[in-house]
């Protein structure tokens, strides 16, 4: 069976709810105050099917104080019933419902003229002729309009019709591919089942027993029980009016505006960059930074407006401003965050004095706060915007594997930025690597291919900086290398990284040392060689009285530094040999002192016979003494050592 989700909209005491209850059989308004007062204050909701459609209603309020309501309750309609009272005609919250509609994105309806039965033919003619005009343009400019009455049943027959006419007519995105997402609208307990939510499922499929997330607390809760029409359920599917019973979450933390997403699916932000379109009625321009309401699901939002494209500090006022009719790309900050996604529909509503004033649609959820930009800085800003804009997935996915540089996207990333399973991105990331655009760098993360280029010139500058800079070695350790080429990169990400430069011959491993293609570690840098020689010349001279790193520094005419660098560089390649921490000799020396005990090979010696062999002071004679120790030369038997 079709389903179909259909909005009421029109202005108040139109007789929205009465209609609904003719065509359904049940009385949408269901608060004491609603049946006291006579006005629909809050969401209704009935249900009700003919000709294979089932059609779920959702009944708003008319009432100018409750708009916000009424908001909330055309979010992801598939189609509205919009009401005209025939002794009233077009109103001002008819007026305000139909802008409403518009921004949301709404592009099917039919247009009821109720009360027929209190004018006469002359009456509804006129009354239809103002709501032509009024339509003329909309997506309702080629609606059906019927005359009705749900005192005496005219029409409703007709009405019926129509409606079904226009649900067969409906061309609708696969909602199904979006990431499970339901926004609450009504939150209640449910004696013998505890906490109960309800809303519209805008994506994907619901099953008992899931764990999704509740936003923006990001508190995990479990899915007890279904019911679709009241009516128990397994599952629940992507446009379906939803109940859920849910467990782990107490009545008192539920609340209209909050949603339900797939754990893990989706992620609070308290920034959208979006589309907005301003209306032609909004009372005067709205400055860079104003305060507004921002209505997106059900959820009612503080926030700010902020331009986005070209300008400067000299920009005059105008250009700084929000233009009545105007449309255009913007940056919203919202002071509470919300799970929303690319695609999504939002009103904006001034807060003092209260008027609707614009929406849009969502472009990007996961962009920090941007700038107005000047020359190539605008250039390029203007590019994202009209990728962003287009909304093609692919293209998307480039960028955002783009922006993410080095450290690449996984699938489940790339998903929560687009709104969509992993699953769906995992084909994304496979149809990009296949076209060349993307690398995928270990088994779970990709990269844009244009990255590779720009790290191999990365590791070509690092090694030309190392070479330039006196650095003794031009090779770099893995760590060090992986700073090169990124802030905080995964182990995943660095591995990935080298084994892509290794391929492409742009650098070269030996042992655990990154160096140029063709390069060794134990290579030097620069002028480092030369004085690596006159530093290991110094030190065979000097004997066991090895020179001051100052006072080398002073005759290479380098830094002191350098010098430390190199002199440790050298104990590596075992050239110099570290006795101590502060006693370093050249390796000829320590052998030429070590071939002497060649000669009392066997004897046992005390320190005392050391010195007299070796001609040494005790300073230098322990430590070398602890050298052959460790060289197992010497054995050490209380104070006196044997010679192996």
């Amino acid at each position: 069976m079709r389903r179909v989700l259909v909005g009421t909209a029109g202005h108040i005491d139109h007789g929205k709810s009465a209609l609904v209850k003719a065509l359904t059989g049940t009385d949408p308004d269901r608060l004491p105050e609603e049946k006291a007062r006579g006005i629909t204050i809050d969401l209704g909701f009935a249900h009700a099917a003919w000709d294979d459609t089932m059609f779920s209603f959702v009944d708003v309020p008319g009432h100018e104080k409750f708009v916000k309501t009424m908001v909330a309750g055309a979010q992801g309609v598939d189609l509205v019933l919009f009401v005209v009272a025939s002794d009233d005609s077009v109103m001002p919250q008819t007026r305000e419902h139909l802008d409403i509609l518009k921004l949301l994105g709404v592009s099917s309806g039919v247009i009821a003229r109720t009360k027929s039965d209190l004018s006469d033919s002359e009456t509804g003619a006129l009354v239809e002729e103002e709501i032509r005009a009024l339509v003329k343009g909309s997506f309702l400019a080629n609606a059906p309009l019927v005359a009705v009455s749900a005192v005496t049943g005219a029409g409703l027959d007709a009405l019926r019709a129509a409606l079904t006419r226009a649900a067969r007519g409906l061309v609708r995105e696969d909602r199904t591919k979006r990431v499970p997402r339901l926004f609450l609208d009504r939150a209640f307990t449910m004696k013998g089942f505890g906490p109960v939510v309800t809303g519209t499922l805008d994506g994907g499929r619901l099953t008992a027993l899931d764990t999704l997330t509740l936003f923006p607390e990001q508190h995990d809760v479990r899915v007890r029980r279904i019911e679709v029409h009241g009516e128990e359920r397994k599952e629940a599917w992507a446009g379906e009016r939803t109940s859920l019973n849910l467990a782990g979450v107490e009545r008192l933390a539920l609340r209209r505006g909050q949603a339900l997403a797939a754990r893990g699916g989706l992620e609070p932000s308290s920034i959208l960059t979006a589309e907005v379109t301003w209306l032609p009625s909004m009372k005067s321009p709205l400055g860079d930074g104003a305060r507004l309401r921002v209505h997106l699901g059900t959820a009612d939002i503080a926030g700010r407006v902020h331009l986005l494209g070209a300008g400067s500090a000299k920009d005059s006022p105008r250009e700084q401003a929000f233009l009545p009719g105007s449309s255009g790309f913007a940056q919203i900050t919202l002071e509470s965050p919300l799970p929303a996604r690319p695609g999504d529909r939002f009103v904006l509503r001034r807060p003092s004095p209260v008027e609707t004033i614009g929406g849009g649609r969502v472009l990007d959820a996961g962009r920090p706060r941007l700038r107005r930009r000047s020359g190539a800085d605008a250039s390029h800003l203007t590019q994202v915007l009209s990728v962003l804009s287009a909304g093609d997935e692919r293209d998307l996915a480039d960028l955002f594997l783009l922006e993410a540089g080095p450290a690449g996207l996984t699938a489940a990333r790339l998903g929560v930025r687009l709104g969509i399973p992993a699953s769906a991105t995992a084909g994304l990331l496979d149809a990009l690597s296949s076209s060349g655009r993307a690398l995928r760098i270990a088994p779970a993360l990709h990269a844009h291919a244009g990255t590779a280029s720009s790290l191999a010139e990365r590791a070509a500058a690092a090694f030309a900086e190392r070479r330039k800079s006196g650095g003794v070695s031009v090779s770099f350790a893995k760590s060090e290398f992986a700073e090169r080429l990124g802030r905080a990169l995964s182990p995943a990400a660095v591995d990935g990284w080298i084994a892509v430069l290794l391929a492409g011959k742009k650098i070269a491993l030996d042992g655990d040392r990154v160096v140029p293609p063709g390069a060794k570690a134990a290579d030097l840098a620069g002028d480092s060689a030369s004085f690596a020689a006159k530093i290991a010349e110094g030190f065979r001279a000097a004997g066991f009285e090895p020179p001051h790193p100052h006072e080398l520094a002073r005759a290479l005419g380098t830094k002191p530094a350098v010098v430390e660098g190199l002199v440790s560089h050298l104990v590596k390649s075992g050239t110099l040999v570290r006795l101590s921490p502060d006693l370093v000799v050249h390796r000829d020396v320590a052998l030429a002192a070590e071939k002497k005990l060649d000669t009392v090979r066997g004897q046992t010696l005390s320190v005392a016979g050391f010195r007299d062999l070796l001609g040494l002071t005790r300073k230098t004679l322990i430590p070398l003494l602890e050298y052959f120790d460790a060289k197992k030369k010497t054995r050490r038997m209380g104070d006196v050592r044997r010679v192996e």
